[in-house]
Formats: structure tokens, C-alpha cells, sequence
């Protein structure tokens, strides 16, 4: 699990996107999160960002590790 602290006016898809390269992971992130919405979040929020092994490699980016 990775934890990401927020900066001002951040949002959780953006996270998201930025962490696992897709939006599509969002629910799963937010079961992790329960105290969470997905509007805009303010400086200093701890969001926790779970492991998600189903999640493919969407950038296609080349990946030497898994």
C-alpha cells in the first residue's frame, strides 16, 4: 500500500490516474478510504492507495518489473 498526502485542491481520480495510470480503480480506492469523496480535497488529506494486481499496464508504457 502506498500513501499519498495531498496538496491543496487535489482530486482522488486524479490520483488515481497519476498512481495507476487509469480512473478505473477509483471504487476500489475509495472502499479503501471510506472518509473520502471523490470531489476536491484539501491540503494534507492521507489517502491510502492499495495494491490492484488485475490493473494492465493501460499506458503502454514498457515495465522491466512487474
Amino acid at each position: 500500500m502506498v500513501i499519498y498526502t495531498t496538496k491543496e485542491n487535489d482530486v482522488l481520480d486524479w490520483i488515481c490516474w497519476k498512481h495507476y495510470g487509469t480512473t478505473a480503480v477509483l471504487e476500489q480506492v475509495l472502499a479503501a478510504n471510506p472518509n473520502l469523496t471523490d470531489e476536491k480535497l484539501p491540503a494534507g488529506v492521507v489517502v491510502k492507495l492499495p495494491y490492484i494486481a488485475s490493473i494492465s499496464n493501460k499506458r503502454g508504457e514498457i515495465r522491466l518489473w512487474n
